[in-house]
């Protein structure tokens, strides 16, 4: 297991307790009230750092010279397609900057999914010094054109620029909202201690100097993101049948652990703030490359046309996401803007449904094919924009999904790889039976579907059959006055 997978498994079970001590239930239960010291959300954040945005861009840039001379002097990072790529100079600079941008051959896990975490810390290190969401989002691209230009002796990469960038801000806001829900600053003692290494795969830098600030010890208010309102945890632990979609339809049983998280509810807490509300899915699975898919969608605007005492609710809403699905049998991710409404309906005292259907479009995809890629090379997937959708609806029991469908699909244009087209269908169901308060019992049937049409040569189209079995613990769901869904 690589270094940066084991940060990400690290992320779902370090982060799991604090989540969980901290949890609500959007329809039943009086809310926690907030910290007396804590502002209002719509009033100045008293609690915010001051506003120093050269102090983070040189943080990013000081992330860089870390990573690549840890790469060079550390690690002594050499690959065969481009040798000892960290030893960079005045000589590679200039080479960069006069050759420009090109499209690289990195493989599938390094390109969609290690570099957006990488931008994350670009991303974080302009929230940690009082910028807010949209102040921030400048950093990435800087801090990402800063090591494609000046970090590696290869020439600068228009793929890892996007997915950095885009990605980046996506994975960055997700984890300093999480690293502040996961802290305490109001705590003491071991606990505190516990909560704030708890905290350090979510946000090492930002960490690491609170450690030498002293803030580990130091006792002080809340910020804000550590009151989001209603978060739901799901962790589900089972076995996961797969069909591969090669001609052999190879079949393997292995283990799989699912994680979902949902911060804010949109129907209980009026839009302020981009990612104000956001929901995440890390799904990991035995093999060499344990981390199998990572989804997270986040609001950047809502408006809602109802009133929320309505029985029936619809918001307008607008978000960003990231996707990165590393199967064994196929590999499918993107950055993406997503638009459409989001329905709720109460069914009487303890069920309603949630529904939601959006547009897509997809700033840079990637997919995996048998005639993808760029020969004489290890890419197997070709890059491109497209469009998709995404409609699923949801019924619940007190919060739990006790049935849920969705259907995603999406068109990618390739632009680097195979003269292509590529179609993607997902139709999903999962269902759950509730045993106790936090266990329940579920299953997951899914069908992945390709379709590549190929210039001037004959198209494919494979399939990705995927079951899964496995024992769901969910945040308390404790019945209470009835809120609307």
């Amino acid at each position: 297991m690589r270094w940066r997978e084991a940060a990400v498994v690290a992320v779902a079970c370090g982060a799991a307790w604090p989540v969980a001590a901290t949890a609500q239930d959007s329809l039943g239960g009086a809310p926690r009230p907030p910290s007396p010291a804590a502002a209002p959300a719509d009033s100045a954040c008293a609690t915010c750092a001051p506003k120093r945005p050269l102090k983070a861009a040189l943080e990013g840039l000081a992330v860089n010279v870390f990573l690549n001379r840890f790469d060079d002097w550390i690690r002594n990072a050499y690959n065969p397609w481009e040798g000892y790529w960290s030893r960079v100079g005045p000589r590679t600079w200039s080479a960069n900057l006069r050759y420009g941008w090109e499209w690289d051959t990195d493989d599938f896990m390094t390109n969609m999914f290690s570099h957006p975490i990488n931008g994350s810390a670009y991303f974080r290190a302009g929230r940690q010094n009082g910028l807010d969401f949209w102040e921030s989002t400048p950093l990435p691209f800087l801090g990402s054109a800063e090591w494609e230009y000046f970090g590696e002796t290869a020439r600068p990469s228009l793929n890892d620029f996007y997915n950095t960038s885009f990605g980046g801000i996506v994975l960055g806001e997700m984890t300093f909202r999480l690293a502040a829900l996961v802290r305490d600053n109001e705590a003491h003692g071991t606990g505190r201690v516990l909560r704030e290494l708890a905290a350090l795969p979510l946000d090492p830098l930002g960490g690491i100097k609170r450690l030498l600030a002293g803030d580990w010890t130091r006792r002080s208010t809340n910020p804000r993101e550590r009151e989001p309102g209603a978060l739901a945890l799901e962790l589900r632990g089972g076995a996961r049948l797969a069909v591969d979609s090669g001609s052999d339809r190879h079949r393997s049983v292995e283990s799989v652990l699912d994680a979902d998280l949902t911060y804010g509810d949109v129907f209980d807490k009026p839009y302020r703030v981009p990612f104000d509300a956001f929901e995440a899915r890390l799904l990991l699975g035995a093999g060499g490359n344990p981390v199998n898919e990572l989804h997270v969608t986040g609001r950047l605007f809502a408006h809602e046309f109802t009133m929320k005492s309505n029985d029936l609710r619809m918001i307008f809403t607008v978000g960003q996401r990231i996707e990165y699905s590393g199967n064994p049998a196929y590999k499918f991710g993107g950055q993406s803007i997503v638009v459409g409404l989001q329905a709720g309906v109460t069914l009487g005292d303890n069920f309603d449904v949630r529904a939601a259907g959006y547009g897509e479009g997809i700033m840079l995809g990637a997919v995996d094919a048998p005639g993808a890629g760029i020969d004489s090379s290890r890419r197997t997937y070709d890059f491109g924009p497209g469009v998709g959708f995404d409609i699923g609806a949801s019924l619940r029991y007190r919060t739990f999904p006790v049935l849920s469908l969705r259907w995603q699909g999406a068109l990618v244009h390739s632009v680097s790889g195979s003269p292509a087209d590529h179609f993607t269908h997902l139709p999903s169901v999962e269902i759950g039976v509730p045993l106790t308060r936090t266990l329940a019992l579920g299953a997951y049937g899914g069908w992945y579907t390709r379709r590549s049409a190929y210039a001037g040569s004959p198209g494919e189209a494979t399939t990705y059959p995927d079951l899964r079995v496995y024992l769901v613990w969910q945040t308390d769901a404790r019945p209470g006055k009835r809120q609307t869904p």
